[in-house]
């Protein structure tokens, strides 16, 4: 019988079955390179940020992710990965392009310039959120403790908008920055569970590859209407490594870290890992880039993880169930 392409090990000798040690070794490596890898997607947020205070939040968004789709492809040739697509691959990873990287690089950047990296990274774990409402539209079961869940995550987002614990703080100003993050998190939702069964036939890789770069391309020409190139002159030497830096490590390498992961591990602990993604996010923007730490930041962001857990578990007890 022959074997789907992403299916099996790639790490391992052709025609080898994994001992017992084995397995455990690939989970143990799983794990170390999961850690890695929300460290460096939460890592993102300040960094962009400062960046986003010379360059406009589309051209930044599809500049990186461009050097990022070239890296991805630079590293899939060294490593003699197949990653070219047959003709009717083309149009679903188009449109996987579309929502997974230009609505979602497009609403990230813009929403950046808006509120607080702290924010940012605390809003986007209701990606989760976003994904259980999908599967509910798509005829799936979610369970009463999914919508608790869900409704939990985003309370606590309110909480870290209205930003104090002792009076009613929104606006339309504190608020529209958040909107955007939610549309950023719906679109990496689409893009999580439409690029699923992809990942299963065409493997992770050229799956990430292929969008990145298109994506970034069905973006840029967009960033260019409202922005140019010349902007990049205006990056002196330290925001120049922070624009390479949030293109090569967070979206790159990162990338790469969740493909191994997805290998590995499967997607149910992937997931869990990434719930470190705003402890790195809000951890890093309050130590070196002085974004404040308040109260109702931490007790927003502790009930949205509370919240995105209750729905994870939610999911995968939903997905046991005979259908």
């Amino acid at each position: 019988m022959s074997q789907r392409r992403g299916a099996y090990d790639p790490f391992a000798p052709s025609g080898h079955l994994p001992s017992y040690d084995e397995r455990r070794q690939r989970r143990w490596t799983g794990d170390a390179i999961m850690f890695g890898t929300a460290m460096l997607l939460g890592s993102s947020y300040p960094f962009a940020k400062d960046v986003l205070a010379v360059m406009s939040p589309l051209l930044y968004s599809a500049s990186r992710y461009f050097v990022a789709g070239l890296f991805l492809f630079a590293v899939a040739a060294l490593m003699r990965k197949p990653i070219a697509l047959s003709r009717r691959d083309w149009l679903p990873m188009i449109l996987l392009s579309v929502a997974g990287v230009a609505l979602f690089q497009a609403s990230w950047g813009l929403a950046m310039a808006r509120t607080p990296p702290s924010v940012g990274s605390i809003v986007m774990t209701t990606t989760t959120a976003f994904s259980a409402i999908l599967a509910w539209f798509a005829g799936r079961r979610l369970p009463a403790l999914g919508w608790i869940g869900i409704v939990v995550a985003f309370a606590g987002v309110v909480v870290v908008v209205n930003n104090s614990l002792t009076r009613f703080t929104l606006s339309f100003g504190s608020v529209d920055g958040t909107l955007i993050w939610m549309l950023a998190a719906f679109a990496w939702a689409l893009y999580v569970e439409g690029s699923a069964p992809y990942n299963q036939q065409l493997g992770a890789l050229p799956v990430i590859a292929w969008t990145t770069l298109i994506g970034s391309l069905v973006l840029l020409p967009i960033a260019l209407i409202f922005g140019s190139l010349g902007e990049f002159a205006r990056l002196d030497d330290r925001l120049l490594g922070y624009w390479l830096y949030t293109a090569i490590f967070p979206v790159g390498v990162a990338f790469l870290g969740l493909t191994a992961g997805l290998e590995r591990l499967g997607v149910g602990r992937v997931m869990v890992y990434m719930y470190l993604i705003p402890v790195a996010g809000v951890g890093l923007s309050a130590a070196f880039f002085g974004d404040p730490l308040t109260a109702a930041r931490v007790l927003g962001g502790l009930i949205v993880l509370l919240g995105v857990i209750l729905t994870r578990v939610a999911l995968d007890r939903a997905a046991r169930l005979p259908v």
